[in-house]
């Protein structure tokens, strides 16, 4: 690795200068390529309803999926090609891909290209780690503290308005337009960094494991494939079955590539750790109940009642806002409060914990009393709270678990746990609807609310689960020897990981050491 003490410590091209014009520009252009991050995340639940209308299917799950799947593989894999050819060379290459991805689901004539879009936008999931490590590798020391938080701090407050804004696209001009709406957004964002964001010089000699990367997604979605199709097809059928026996297999070829492997995507050996594999799972777990309920809110709030029958408020996307708004309120105030409350000192596994305790009574409530505005918006709110919880509390807790010198390889491998979680339980929860939907001839499917209740029982209990192993095997004791990070030994991640916390949506944790990202 070459030896570049400036860049290490956070004082890169830029070091030596305060902040001029063209810095200010980088770290606004930054901050908004995460804002945009936000947006691609949630637009697709917002936009659902309207999706539907176009392209009935009960395999919607799969443009959440799919998103998820390439961003969790993505993300270990960028950080690597960033050791290898420069932060910002791969940041770009990543906003391009996301770019046209978002273009191709704007154009997409059929769901299975829509599919390959969000496949395409999914990479963007791995800016988060490497925006906050281009900072500390090219801005001057003193100012990589605020600038990082500048940058993954406005995330939070970019959930509040994202309803309004994904709303207004869509009554305005149809679903295709929010998609082109963050293609373009993306690609100008692309050329506006490039111009005035300069290249981290920092390298290290690595191995980009792509037969790895490869091997975890095509058996992960072979077994997701099985799950969504198995009704259409028979559980017992060929296909099905071939399907079943193709991920396991690539699954234990991936699985055996790691054990072999000098520099895997996944580092197993990391989870012996107790403190580790608590984070992983229970971050895990959450954000993957988070990401469905982020699907079946909107469902509850716009689906007109004369369709469902039993729920449904009528509302349109701009209308949904209304409930999106308070729980996003929740979500970033709970997660600032946090935030300061973990850097002075709190224990971040007690955040974790309240978390995954409040998780089943929002999803009760949600699964029993959604047929009014009251009673929805409630039930957001308290989710939100659980959201807070959890978001705020897992990037201290990856931190703590990690020797100081190992943070990078430990954030990518917590990050793969916890975003490929979020890309099966999309899958899962829509074929346990797809007995109960209703497909419309002139277009449009509606979910039963059996389907939602059993669901929303699943989740519940996945939460659940996760709180007694969490409080029983998995508690941290006293005296176990961890090394854990401190903010003397890296200064700009403390605020990073605050300000993470406060993003709404579930993400990757930023990389901490700039060589690993």
């Amino acid at each position: 690795m070459t030896d570049l003490p400036n860049a290490a410590t956070g004082g890169g091209s830029a070091a030596g200068h305060g902040w001029t014009p063209k810095l200010v520009l980088s770290t606004l252009f930054m901050a908004l390529v995460l804002e945009a991050l936000g947006l691609g995340a949630t637009m697709i639940s917002i936009g659902l309803p309207s999706i539907l209308k176009t392209f009935p299917t009960t395999q919607v799950g799969w443009l959440t999926t799919a998103y998820f799947l390439t961003g969790a593989v993505s993300a270990p894999l960028a950080g690597k090609a960033a050791d290898l050819f420069g932060k910002r060379r791969v940041l770009l290459t990543i906003m391009l891909v996301s770019g046209v991805g978002a273009a191709l689901c704007a154009l997409a004539p059929t769901f299975g290209v829509m599919v390959a879009g969000r496949a395409l936008q999914g990479p963007i999931l791995a800016t988060l780690s490497l925006i906050p490590s281009l900072i500390r590798d090219v801005y001057p020391r003193r100012m990589v503290m605020f600038a990082s938080s500048i940058a993954i701090g406005g995330m939070g407050l970019f959930a509040v308005a994202t309803p309004l804004l994904v709303g207004w696209l869509i009554d305005a001009v149809g679903f295709r337009g929010m998609f082109w709406f963050d293609a373009a957004c993306t690609l100008a964002l692309c050329l506006a960094i490039r111009l005035t964001t300069p290249e981290s010089t920092l390298r290290r000699q690595t191995r980009v494991d792509i037969l790895g990367g490869a091997l975890l997604a095509l058996g992960v979605g072979g077994i997701l494939l099985f799950v969504s199709m198995g009704r259409s097809w028979g559980w017992t059928s060929a296909s099905e079955l071939l399907l079943l026996i193709g991920g396991l297999v690539l699954l234990a070829l991936a699985l055996l590539h790691t054990r072999r492997t000098a520099e895997p995507i996944i580092n197993l050996s990391l989870f012996r750790r107790k403190p580790l594999l608590l984070v992983a799972c229970g971050a895990a777990v959450a954000y993957g109940v988070q990401i469905t309920v982020a699907q079946i809110l909107p469902l509850f709030a716009m689906t007109p009642r004369a369709a469902a029958g039993t729920y449904g408020l009528g509302y349109s996307t701009f209308g949904y806002a209304s409930v999106a708004i308070p729980q996003a309120v929740a979500t970033v105030l709970c997660g600032l409060v946090l935030g300061i409350m973990i850097t002075r000192g709190r224990h971040p596994q007690l955040f974790l914990m309240l978390g995954l305790a409040v998780s089943p009574v929002a999803t009760v409530l949600l699964a029993y009393l959604n047929t009014t505005y009251l009673a929805l918006a409630f039930g957001a709110v308290v989710f939100g709270i659980s959201s807070g919880l959890v978001n705020s509390s897992v990037p201290s807790l990856v931190m703590r678990a990690t020797p100081a010198g190992d943070q990078g390889s430990t954030a990518g491998a917590a990050q793969l746990c916890q975003t490929g979680f979020s890309s099966i339980t999309p899958v899962i929860m829509f074929a346990i609807f797809a007995p109960y939907a209703k497909v419309f001839p002139g277009g449009g499917v509606v979910y039963g609310m059996e389907g939602f209740r059993i669901w929303l029982w699943i989740a519940t209990g996945m939460a659940i689960v996760m709180l007694a192993v969490a409080a029983t095997v998995l508690r941290e004791r006293r005296g176990q020897a961890i090394q854990e990070f401190t903010v003397d030994e890296e200064p700009a991640m403390e605020v990073v990981a605050a300000a993470v916390g406060s993003a709404a949506a579930p993400a990757a944790e930023p990389a901490d050491d700039p060589s690993a990202t």
